[in-house]
C-alpha cells in the first residue's frame, strides 16, 4: 500500500483534516494514517487531540471512498474504540514495539499491523519478533530512521530485515529529501509510508520530511509509474525498441 501519514499534522483542526482527506482521495492513495497518542501526551498538548465523534466522520469519509483507515495507536485503552471505528490497520510507534499490553490488544483485533523500527537495532527487533512469533503473518516491519539526514536512510536494511526475519517489510520515510521514497522502490517494500502536510500553518508536527498536499497527486502517480521499472530477476534477449 501507499500510505499517507497525516499523523498529527492536522494540528487538531477538523476543517484542516477534511482538506487533507480531499487531497488524499484525489491523489488515490491506498491508505491514511492518523496518530492517537497516550493520555500524557494530550495532557501536554490538548490542542492536538481530535474528538472520538470526529474520528467517526473520518471513518465514514474513507470507507465511502474505499481508502484504508489506519491508526498509529499509543494508548491501549483506545483499542475498543478503534474496533468500533472498524479501523482497517494499525501502526505501532517504534518506541512501543516492546509494549506488551498495547501489542496484545492490537493483535486481538485481527487487523493488519505495521510495526515501526525507527528507534530499534537488530537485537530489539528480534525481541519484538519473538514477542509476536505466533502472529507473524499479521504483522509487517517498517524500516525507517528517525533522522532527516539522507545519509541515515540506509535502505539496504529493508533487505536485511526481509532475510533475517522472513516477514513483510515496508519503508517509512523521515528523510527531508523525499526523493528517497522513490529510491526505496528498488528494494521492493511491501508498503510505502510518508507524511503529508498542507499549507494552513507555518510548521507542522512532522514537517521537514512531509510531502506537500499540492504535490501529492503527481507524487503518487510517479511512485506508481516508477514501480513498473523494477521488473523481474531475469535477463532475456530482446529487440531494440527505442523511439
Amino acid at each position: 500500500m501507499i500510505i499517507c501519514e497525516i499523523g498529527l499534522n492536522h494540528m487538531g483542526d477538523e476543517k484542516y483534516v477534511k482538506e487533507y482527506l480531499k487531497s488524499i482521495i484525489h491523489a488515490k492513495a491506498d491508505g491514511v494514517l492518523f496518530h492517537i497518542r497516550e493520555k500524557s501526551f494530550y495532557d501536554q498538548y490538548p490542542e492536538l487531540e481530535l474528538s472520538d465523534k470526529f474520528y467517526q466522520v473520518i471513518s465514514k469519509i474513507l470507507k465511502k471512498n474505499k481508502i484504508k483507515f489506519g491508526i498509529t495507536l499509543a494508548d491501549p485503552e483506545k483499542t475498543e474504540f478503534c474496533k468500533k471505528l472498524n479501523v482497517d490497520f494499525y501502526k505501532i510507534f517504534s518506541k512501543d514495539i516492546l509494549y506488551k499490553e498495547l501489542i496484545k490488544k492490537i493483535i486481538s483485533s485481527k487487523k493488519r499491523i505495521l510495526a515501526s523500527t525507527g528507534m530499534s537495532d537488530i537485537n530489539e527487533i528480534k525481541k519484538f519478533v519473538n514477542l509476536i512469533k505466533n502472529n507473524k503473518k499479521q504483522i509487517t516491519l517498517i524500516h525507517t530512521q528517525l533522522d532527516n539526514s539522507i545519509e541515515k536512510v540506509n535502505l539496504k536494511a529493508i533487505l536485511l530485515l526481509k532475510e533475517k526475519f522472513k516477514m513483510n517489510v515496508g519503508y517509512g520515510n523521515h528523510a527531508s529529501n523525499t526523493y528517497t521514497i522513490y529510491t526505496s522502490i528498488a528494494y521492493e517494500p511491501s508498503d510505502i509510508l510518508f507524511y503529508v502536510k498542507g499549507e494552513k500553518v507555518r510548521r507542522h508536527i512532522d514537517d521537514p520530511h512531509a510531502v506537500q498536499l499540492m504535490d501529492l497527486k503527481k507524487f503518487i502517480e510517479e511512485l506508481n509509474e516508477l514501480k513498473k521499472s523494477i521488473g523481474k530477476k531475469t535477463k532475456i534477449k530482446m529487440k531494440a525498441n527505442i523511439k
